[in-house]
């Protein structure tokens, strides 16, 4: 799966960032991640509506926002490929 993780400025946005791309790694999903300087990050945030961060989207949805524990971020990614392959 192709995740994208839209970030803001603040720092606990670089714990997410770790958090998802360790989770991302073990459940071999890629992951992109947009910061406020780059060129997608508006349209992005102005087709999803967002005014949370850090979001984690699939597909133009938008699976979790905030800052999740390890645990729930590999959670999250199980169930998301069961999900996909039912």
């Amino acid at each position: 799966m192709d995740l994208c993780l839209i970030l803001d400025v603040t720092p606990a946005s670089s714990g997410a960032e770790s958090i998802w791309r360790d989770a991302c790694q073990t459940s071999g999903n890629t992951l992109e991640v947009l910061k406020p300087d780059d060129v997608k990050y508006q349209t992005v945030l102005e087709q999803l509506k967002l005014n949370t961060f850090p979001a984690l989207v699939l597909d133009k949805r938008v699976l979790a926002v905030g800052i999740p524990t390890a645990e729930t971020a590999d959670k999250l990614l199980m169930d998301l490929a069961a999900s996909s392959t039912n």
